[in-house]
């Protein structure tokens, strides 16, 4: 029978990233917390940690099972804090940071509605496609999108990230239409970042995922420009769905290579620590979830 404590433990090594790290914020010995990961590895009849003599690695399995329970453990304390402030009125200044197309069309309506809700409550919005480190830069929530690898941030999923391959018809009428994800390495592509080198797009196609190397003459990082210089016919790029759907119903971009998207990625509600939240900053995190629940307003049926 799998130990919750167990589970508990284990989490909260990779978290710290070693076993002496979590037995200080757990407060017992080291060979306990070992024993406690042993015992749940023993349990599961899986490895979940590679263990060397300077660090500790995640198996695969256990990359899995990590993020999981984390977000599970999450939500049992969340519910917990939700309970114990639930007659305290949120007040303080709230500090987050969102790319611009989400930004514009969907964080600043939330704002807006909060606000009002809780008129104790200011908010310091930074709106930016750069990363933001949230402990270095005093951030209380980040909106993401994509793959996370900092297992010290919590990371709360609040839909889809749905993209498509589209083009200008001008473009494409100039430059052809690519049949293949192969043929999109003969294209000028417009590169969503800071660098045109060394970049990939992974797809997915009928056949499975394939990885085509990419070029081209512009590289941007805000996607709203990204849009403007596909309508200018400056080649093809990865754009989520919503930021252009009306664009595709009026004509000015097309999708390219029907049928072959990348891989589903989602969007995260970003903060640091799920412990001693500020009761601000849990009731925004609690109101994103309310309007994303059971559908995002930019998830495609």
């Amino acid at each position: 029978m799998i130990d919750f404590n167990e589970i508990y433990v284990f989490v909260k090594v990779v978290e710290a990233g070693s076993f002496v790290g979590a037995s200080k914020q757990l407060n017992m010995p080291s060979t306990t917390v070992s024993r406690k990961v042993q015992k749940l590895e023993e349990a599961l009849g899986v490895r979940l940690l590679q263990r060397s003599t300077r660090k500790l690695y995640l198996t695969d399995i256990g990359q899995q099972y990590f993020e999981r329970c984390q977000q599970s453990l999450v939500g049992i304390e969340e519910a917990t804090m939700i309970a114990s402030q639930a007659r305290s009125m949120p007040t303080g200044v709230l500090r987050i940071t969102s790319p611009m197309d989400f930004a514009v069309n969907y964080l600043q309506p939330w704002v807006d509605e909060f606000l009002r809700i809780y008129p104790e409550v200011n908010i310091e919005l930074e709106v930016t496609d750069r990363y933001v480190d949230l402990l270095d830069e005093r951030i209380d929530i980040a909106f993401r999108s994509g793959e996370l690898e900092d297992s010290s941030l919590v990371a709360r999923r609040i839909g889809p990230k749905q993209s498509v391959l589209c083009a200008s018809p001008g473009y494409l009428e100039r430059a052809g239409q690519p049949n293949s994800p192969e043929e999109l390495s003969h294209h000028d592509c417009v590169i969503m970042g800071t660098s045109l080198a060394n970049q990939h797009w992974r797809l997915q196609t009928k056949n499975g995922e394939v990885t085509v190397p990419v070029k081209g003459r512009y590289a941007v990082d805000n996607m709203q420009l990204v849009v403007k210089a596909l309508i200018s016919g400056m080649g093809i790029a990865l754009v989520p769905y919503p930021l252009i759907r009306a664009l595709f119903k009026d004509g000015e971009l097309v999708q390219v290579l029907e049928g072959c998207e990348p891989a589903q990625q989602s969007i995260y509600v970003v903060y640091p620590s799920h412990k001693q939240l500020a009761r601000h900053v849990r009731a925004f995190i609690d109101y994103v979830v309310e309007q994303t629940t059971p559908q995002a307003p930019w998830e495609v049926p």
